[in-house]
């Protein structure tokens, strides 16, 4: 939907963009381990740099993700050289309560 015909229009207007705190990509993995069979445009997301360029954070989300993938999916989405924050929780789900503030 970010990358259609009628959200790019929003991209392009500086009134709509001005407003964009974050760009937040759940799932991320998918970008890796489902590929072009998940959704093509979920590989294109870097594309959103064009309009929001680098000052704009993109924060990319997911519960299982290997460092192979980690790596393959910050140069998927051009993070670049920006600092990069981290928090990896391991596997283990039998208490699954994460509180970030």
């Amino acid at each position: 939907m970010a990358l259609g015909d009628r959200f790019i229009k929003l991209w392009q207007a500086i009134s709509f963009r001005e407003r964009v705190q974050a760009v937040i990509v759940d799932e991320a993995h998918c970008i890796v381990e489902w590929g072009d069979s998940f959704q093509k445009q979920y590989g294109q997301l870097a594309r959103l740099r064009d309009y929001i360029g680098q000052d704009i954070p993109m924060v990319a989300c997911t519960a299982t993700c290997s460092t192979a993938t980690f790596d393959i999916i910050w140069d998927s989405l051009c993070f670049g050289h920006r600092p990069f924050f981290g928090i990896d929780v391991g596997c283990d789900r039998m208490n699954l309560t994460f509180l970030t503030r």
